[in-house]
């Protein structure tokens, strides 16, 4: 679990809920089940107008991998490659086939099948490329929801706030009350603004940042296994791989090379 998402989600809500206690505000009076319905209601529907049922769906499996580190990180791929190039320098490619992989990848994995049963260099890379913008798209889509989401949300708040103020203009013999009434109001401007800034808007931004992480893994497997294919030694192979890692995170790369000497 990656716990920074949630962390800066509840750090936020409780930053503002404490700066209104500041203020002198009771949480209580920031309740508001009517606008929250407006809110929830209405931003689902809206959204939902927008795409499929099946997309929606997705979305609830896809969002906790927001929430969650990488399956894999480029050390272990990088780690991973220098071992199985070493193994298929001395052995031959076909002992790939029952080599555990102890990196946590579909595509890794289906990579070494297609290796291991010969398939041509491009059409293996063509196969491999293409099922990276495949997932690309799957989460670029799901982005997608969640910032229309993000758009409709604050709307929402000012349709209930418009409501809010309809039903009050129409009591105006009651003064007394109109203070408080106006300001559940604008609760729901207050509900629709907050869930897109600190929920919807935020999570979508993540999403798209996920997607770019593991299409980066994803291109540095693409050449791991095109590297193993074309015979490359293993030094070779992990050199290849390093310019597809970020220069800061070098220094780790030695480790993993230091352990296995031991």
């Amino acid at each position: 679990m990656d716990p920074i998402s949630i962390l800066a989600i509840v750090f936020a809500v409780v930053s503002i809920l404490s700066a209104a206690i500041i203020e002198g505000t009771s949480l209580g009076s920031l309740m508001a089940p009517t606008a929250f319905m407006i809110i929830t209601g209405g931003t689902l529907g809206a959204t939902a107008t927008c795409y499929s049922i099946e997309e929606l769906v997705k979305l609830l499996s896809t969002l906790p991998r927001v929430m969650k580190k990488p399956s894999c990180t480029a050390v272990e791929i990088y780690a991973a490659f220098g071992e199985m190039a070493t193994l298929a320098r001395r052995e031959g490619l076909l002992v790939l086939e029952h080599h555990p992989i102890k990196v946590n990848s579909p595509l890794l994995k289906r990579g070494i099948r297609l290796l291991v049963d010969g398939v041509e260099s491009g059409a293996l890379k063509d196969i491999l490329i293409e099922q990276i913008l495949t997932e690309e798209q799957k989460m670029k889509v799901q982005s997608g929801i969640l910032q229309t989401a993000g758009g409709f949300a604050p709307t929402m708040g000012i349709i209930g706030t418009v409501l809010g103020l309809v039903m009050v203009l129409g009591n105006l013999e009651n003064s007394e009350e109109l203070g408080p009434a106006i300001a559940v109001a604008f609760l729901a401007t207050l509900y629709g603004i907050s869930s897109a800034n600190i929920l919807f808007l935020p999570l979508s931004k993540k999403m798209a940042y996920v997607s770019k992480i593991e299409a980066q893994l994803g291109l540095m497997i693409v050449e791991g296994v095109l590297s193993i294919q074309a015979g490359d030694n293993p030094r070779m192979v992990q050199e290849k791989l390093m310019s597809l890692i970020d220069e800061s995170k070098w220094s780790l790369l030695q480790a993993p090379q230091a352990d296995a000497k031991k």
